[in-house]
Protein backbone atom coordinates (compact mmCIF):
# COMPACT_ATOMS: atom_id res chain seq x y z
CA UNK A 1 0.00 0.00 0.00
CA UNK A 2 1.19 3.50 -0.78
CA UNK A 3 2.25 5.78 2.03
CA UNK A 4 -0.20 8.42 3.20
CA UNK A 5 0.41 12.04 2.23
CA UNK A 6 -0.04 15.06 4.46
CA UNK A 7 -3.51 16.64 4.23
CA UNK A 8 -3.82 19.01 1.25
CA UNK A 9 -6.08 20.41 -1.43
CA UNK A 10 -6.08 19.61 -5.15
CA UNK A 11 -3.34 22.14 -5.98
CA UNK A 12 -1.01 20.74 -3.32
CA UNK A 13 -1.73 17.19 -4.42
CA UNK A 14 -0.84 17.92 -8.06
CA UNK A 15 2.28 19.84 -7.05
CA UNK A 16 3.39 16.96 -4.81
CA UNK A 17 2.82 14.40 -7.57
CA UNK A 18 4.80 16.47 -10.08
CA UNK A 19 7.61 16.93 -7.56
CA UNK A 20 7.73 13.19 -6.74
CA UNK A 21 7.78 12.11 -10.39
CA UNK A 22 10.06 12.71 -13.33
CA UNK A 23 7.47 14.74 -15.21
CA UNK A 24 7.47 18.52 -15.63
CA UNK A 25 4.50 20.84 -15.28
CA UNK A 26 4.59 21.54 -19.01
CA UNK A 27 4.62 17.81 -19.84
CA UNK A 28 1.67 17.15 -17.55
CA UNK A 29 -0.28 19.98 -19.19
CA UNK A 30 0.34 18.38 -22.59
CA UNK A 31 -0.72 14.94 -21.40
CA UNK A 32 -4.08 16.15 -20.06
CA UNK A 33 -4.74 18.47 -23.02
CA UNK A 34 -4.45 21.75 -21.11
CA UNK A 35 -2.21 24.69 -21.94
CA UNK A 36 0.85 25.09 -19.74
CA UNK A 37 -0.18 28.64 -18.81
CA UNK A 38 -3.67 27.52 -17.74
CA UNK A 39 -2.26 24.75 -15.52
CA UNK A 40 0.34 27.14 -14.10
CA UNK A 41 -2.33 29.72 -13.22
CA UNK A 42 -4.38 27.09 -11.46
CA UNK A 43 -1.46 25.75 -9.44
CA UNK A 44 -0.53 29.30 -8.40
CA UNK A 45 -4.08 29.97 -7.23
CA UNK A 46 -4.74 32.59 -9.88
CA UNK A 47 -7.79 30.60 -11.08
CA UNK A 48 -10.08 28.61 -8.83
CA UNK A 49 -11.44 25.89 -11.09
CA UNK A 50 -9.97 22.84 -12.82
CA UNK A 51 -12.49 20.82 -14.80
CA UNK A 52 -13.50 17.32 -13.69
CA UNK A 53 -12.18 15.91 -16.95
CA UNK A 54 -8.69 17.23 -16.21
CA UNK A 55 -8.86 15.88 -12.63
CA UNK A 56 -9.69 12.42 -13.98
CA UNK A 57 -6.87 12.54 -16.54
CA UNK A 58 -4.35 13.63 -13.90
CA UNK A 59 -5.50 10.85 -11.57
CA UNK A 60 -5.14 8.24 -14.31
CA UNK A 61 -1.69 9.49 -15.32
CA UNK A 62 -0.31 9.32 -11.77
CA UNK A 63 -2.33 6.17 -11.00
CA UNK A 64 -4.02 7.73 -7.96
CA UNK A 65 -7.66 8.08 -6.98
CA UNK A 66 -9.70 11.19 -7.73
CA UNK A 67 -10.63 11.26 -4.04
CA UNK A 68 -6.93 11.67 -3.28
CA UNK A 69 -6.61 14.56 -5.73
CA UNK A 70 -9.68 16.24 -4.23
CA UNK A 71 -8.26 15.94 -0.71
CA UNK A 72 -10.94 13.47 0.47
CA UNK A 73 -8.30 10.92 1.45
CA UNK A 74 -4.56 11.09 2.18
CA UNK A 75 -3.86 7.68 0.62
CA UNK A 76 -3.27 7.84 -3.16
CA UNK A 77 -4.16 4.23 -4.03
CA UNK A 78 -6.82 3.86 -6.69
CA UNK A 79 -9.79 1.59 -6.03
CA UNK A 80 -11.54 1.75 -9.41
CA UNK A 81 -10.07 0.82 -12.78
CA UNK A 82 -11.47 0.51 -16.28
CA UNK A 83 -11.61 -2.96 -17.81
CA UNK A 84 -9.12 -1.89 -20.48
CA UNK A 85 -6.66 -0.65 -17.86
CA UNK A 86 -6.76 -3.96 -16.05
CA UNK A 87 -6.35 -5.90 -19.27
CA UNK A 88 -9.52 -7.89 -18.64
CA UNK A 89 -11.56 -9.16 -21.55
CA UNK A 90 -15.26 -8.35 -21.67
CA UNK A 91 -16.03 -12.01 -20.94
CA UNK A 92 -13.76 -12.03 -17.86
CA UNK A 93 -15.43 -8.88 -16.54
CA UNK A 94 -18.85 -10.42 -17.19
CA UNK A 95 -17.95 -13.53 -15.18
CA UNK A 96 -16.95 -11.33 -12.25
CA UNK A 97 -19.95 -9.02 -12.58
CA UNK A 98 -22.47 -11.88 -12.70
CA UNK A 99 -20.85 -13.66 -9.77
CA UNK A 100 -19.93 -16.78 -11.72
CA UNK A 101 -16.39 -16.25 -10.41
CA UNK A 102 -16.10 -15.84 -6.65
CA UNK A 103 -14.40 -12.45 -6.33
CA UNK A 104 -13.35 -13.23 -2.76
CA UNK A 105 -11.40 -16.31 -3.85
CA UNK A 106 -9.99 -14.41 -6.84
CA UNK A 107 -8.74 -11.69 -4.47
CA UNK A 108 -7.02 -14.30 -2.32
CA UNK A 109 -5.24 -15.63 -5.39
CA UNK A 110 -4.22 -12.22 -6.73
CA UNK A 111 -3.01 -10.95 -3.35
CA UNK A 112 -0.87 -14.02 -2.68
CA UNK A 113 2.83 -13.19 -3.16
CA UNK A 114 3.42 -16.43 -5.07
CA UNK A 115 0.70 -15.67 -7.62
CA UNK A 116 2.96 -13.34 -9.64
CA UNK A 117 5.47 -16.19 -9.96
CA UNK A 118 2.68 -18.55 -11.03
CA UNK A 119 1.58 -16.15 -13.77
CA UNK A 120 5.16 -15.90 -15.02
CA UNK A 121 5.41 -19.70 -15.19
CA UNK A 122 2.12 -19.89 -17.08
CA UNK A 123 3.30 -17.24 -19.51
CA UNK A 124 6.54 -19.16 -20.12
CA UNK A 125 4.56 -22.37 -20.58
CA UNK A 126 2.25 -20.66 -23.07
CA UNK A 127 5.07 -19.48 -25.33
CA UNK A 128 7.22 -22.57 -24.64
CA UNK A 129 10.12 -20.47 -23.33
CA UNK A 130 10.35 -22.75 -20.32
CA UNK A 131 10.25 -25.82 -22.53
CA UNK A 132 13.02 -24.43 -24.73
CA UNK A 133 15.18 -23.83 -21.66
CA UNK A 134 14.66 -27.39 -20.48
CA UNK A 135 15.57 -28.76 -23.90
CA UNK A 136 18.74 -26.64 -23.97
CA UNK A 137 19.76 -27.88 -20.51
CA UNK A 138 19.11 -31.48 -21.52
CA UNK A 139 21.25 -31.01 -24.63
CA UNK A 140 24.10 -29.78 -22.44
CA UNK A 141 23.76 -32.82 -20.19
CA UNK A 142 23.75 -35.10 -23.24
CA UNK A 143 26.90 -33.44 -24.58
CA UNK A 144 28.73 -33.77 -21.24
CA UNK A 145 27.67 -37.39 -20.95
CA UNK A 146 29.04 -38.16 -24.43
CA UNK A 147 32.39 -36.60 -23.48
CA UNK A 148 32.61 -38.72 -20.34
CA UNK A 149 31.63 -41.89 -22.15
CA UNK A 150 34.32 -41.14 -24.75
CA UNK A 151 36.82 -40.77 -21.93
CA UNK A 152 35.74 -44.14 -20.54
CA UNK A 153 36.06 -45.80 -23.93
CA UNK A 154 39.49 -44.55 -24.91
CA UNK A 155 41.03 -44.41 -21.44
CA UNK A 156 40.17 -47.62 -19.61
CA UNK A 157 41.93 -46.43 -16.44
CA UNK A 158 39.23 -43.71 -16.10
CA UNK A 159 36.32 -45.89 -17.22
CA UNK A 160 34.76 -46.49 -13.79
CA UNK A 161 34.86 -42.83 -12.68
CA UNK A 162 33.80 -41.47 -16.07
CA UNK A 163 30.90 -43.90 -16.38
CA UNK A 164 29.67 -43.05 -12.89
CA UNK A 165 29.76 -39.32 -13.62
CA UNK A 166 28.04 -39.87 -16.95
CA UNK A 167 25.18 -41.65 -15.20
CA UNK A 168 24.80 -38.88 -12.61
CA UNK A 169 24.69 -36.26 -15.36
CA UNK A 170 22.13 -38.32 -17.26
CA UNK A 171 19.95 -38.40 -14.13
CA UNK A 172 19.90 -34.58 -14.16
CA UNK A 173 17.98 -34.53 -17.43
CA UNK A 174 14.34 -33.49 -17.06
CA UNK A 175 11.49 -34.87 -19.19
CA UNK A 176 10.35 -31.79 -21.17
CA UNK A 177 6.72 -32.88 -21.12
CA UNK A 178 6.32 -32.80 -17.34
CA UNK A 179 8.91 -30.31 -16.08
CA UNK A 180 7.02 -27.11 -16.81
CA UNK A 181 3.66 -28.43 -15.63
CA UNK A 182 5.25 -29.80 -12.45
CA UNK A 183 6.65 -26.37 -11.62
CA UNK A 184 3.28 -24.73 -12.25
CA UNK A 185 1.47 -27.36 -10.17
CA UNK A 186 3.92 -26.94 -7.29
CA UNK A 187 3.52 -23.17 -7.09
CA UNK A 188 -0.28 -23.40 -7.42
CA UNK A 189 -0.52 -25.96 -4.61
CA UNK A 190 1.65 -23.70 -2.43
CA UNK A 191 -0.86 -20.91 -3.02
CA UNK A 192 -3.75 -23.25 -2.17
CA UNK A 193 -1.96 -24.23 1.05
CA UNK A 194 -1.52 -20.56 1.93
CA UNK A 195 -5.23 -19.88 1.38
CA UNK A 196 -6.19 -22.89 3.48
CA UNK A 197 -3.87 -21.84 6.31
CA UNK A 198 -5.31 -18.32 6.21
CA UNK A 199 -8.86 -19.67 6.27
CA UNK A 200 -8.02 -21.92 9.23
CA UNK A 201 -6.61 -18.99 11.16
CA UNK A 202 -9.71 -16.91 10.41
CA UNK A 203 -11.95 -19.82 11.41
CA UNK A 204 -10.25 -20.14 14.79
CA UNK A 205 -10.62 -16.41 15.34
CA UNK A 206 -14.34 -16.52 14.50
CA UNK A 207 -14.88 -19.61 16.65
CA UNK A 208 -13.31 -17.85 19.63
CA UNK A 209 -15.36 -14.71 18.99
CA UNK A 210 -18.57 -16.74 18.61
CA UNK A 211 -17.94 -18.65 21.82
CA UNK A 212 -17.38 -15.38 23.66
CA UNK A 213 -20.56 -13.86 22.21
CA UNK A 214 -22.66 -16.92 23.08
CA UNK A 215 -21.35 -16.99 26.64
CA UNK A 216 -22.09 -13.30 27.01
CA UNK A 217 -25.56 -13.87 25.56
CA UNK A 218 -26.20 -16.66 28.05
CA UNK A 219 -25.12 -14.46 30.95
CA UNK A 220 -27.37 -11.67 29.70
CA UNK A 221 -30.35 -14.02 29.60
CA UNK A 222 -29.70 -15.82 32.88
CA UNK A 223 -28.36 -12.75 34.70
CA UNK A 224 -25.43 -14.88 35.83
CA UNK A 225 -27.52 -17.56 37.57
CA UNK A 226 -26.34 -21.16 37.22
CA UNK A 227 -29.57 -23.07 37.78
CA UNK A 228 -31.67 -20.93 35.50
CA UNK A 229 -35.15 -22.10 34.45
CA UNK A 230 -35.64 -21.44 30.74
CA UNK A 231 -39.40 -21.49 31.23
CA UNK A 232 -39.12 -18.29 33.22
CA UNK A 233 -37.92 -16.34 30.16
CA UNK A 234 -40.36 -13.75 28.89
CA UNK A 235 -40.62 -12.24 25.43
CA UNK A 236 -39.09 -9.05 26.78
CA UNK A 237 -36.13 -11.01 28.20
CA UNK A 238 -35.35 -12.46 24.76
CA UNK A 239 -35.85 -9.19 22.93
CA UNK A 240 -33.69 -7.19 25.35
CA UNK A 241 -30.92 -9.83 25.27
CA UNK A 242 -30.71 -9.51 21.48
CA UNK A 243 -31.03 -5.72 21.57
CA UNK A 244 -28.10 -5.65 23.98
CA UNK A 245 -25.83 -6.62 21.06
CA UNK A 246 -27.68 -4.58 18.45
CA UNK A 247 -27.12 -1.42 20.48
CA UNK A 248 -23.37 -2.04 20.37
CA UNK A 249 -23.45 -1.58 16.60
CA UNK A 250 -23.44 1.73 14.82
CA UNK A 251 -27.14 1.65 13.90
CA UNK A 252 -29.48 4.64 13.65
CA UNK A 253 -32.09 4.94 16.46
CA UNK A 254 -34.95 4.34 14.00
CA UNK A 255 -33.36 1.07 12.86
CA UNK A 256 -32.96 -0.13 16.46
CA UNK A 257 -36.53 0.81 17.27
CA UNK A 258 -37.86 -1.07 14.24
CA UNK A 259 -35.73 -4.10 15.09
CA UNK A 260 -37.01 -4.20 18.67
CA UNK A 261 -40.58 -3.92 17.45
CA UNK A 262 -40.09 -6.69 14.89
CA UNK A 263 -38.45 -9.03 17.42
CA UNK A 264 -41.25 -8.48 19.89
CA UNK A 265 -43.87 -9.35 17.25
CA UNK A 266 -41.87 -12.41 16.20
CA UNK A 267 -41.53 -13.84 19.71
CA UNK A 268 -45.12 -13.00 20.59
CA UNK A 269 -46.35 -14.91 17.53
CA UNK A 270 -44.16 -17.88 18.49
CA UNK A 271 -45.72 -18.28 21.93
CA UNK A 272 -47.73 -21.47 22.44
CA UNK A 273 -51.47 -20.64 22.58
CA UNK A 274 -52.80 -20.82 26.12
CA UNK A 275 -49.31 -20.70 27.62
CA UNK A 276 -48.16 -17.33 28.99
CA UNK A 277 -44.64 -18.53 29.78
Amino acid sequence: MSQAYLPGDTRQRIQDLIKNSSITQAELAGIIGLSESALSRYLKGQTQMLGDGYIIKIAKHFNVSTDFLLGETDIPDRKNYDIEELGLSAESAKLLYTGKIDSGILNLLLENQKFVHLIRLLALYKDETMLDGIRAANQNYTFLRSLLMGQARFHPEDAATATDLAQKISDLKTPPVSADTDAIRTVFMQIVADIKASAAAESKKYQAATAEILEDFRNTLTKGEEGFDLKSLTVDDMVQAIMHYARQGNFPPDTLSNLEETLTELFESAKVPGNDE
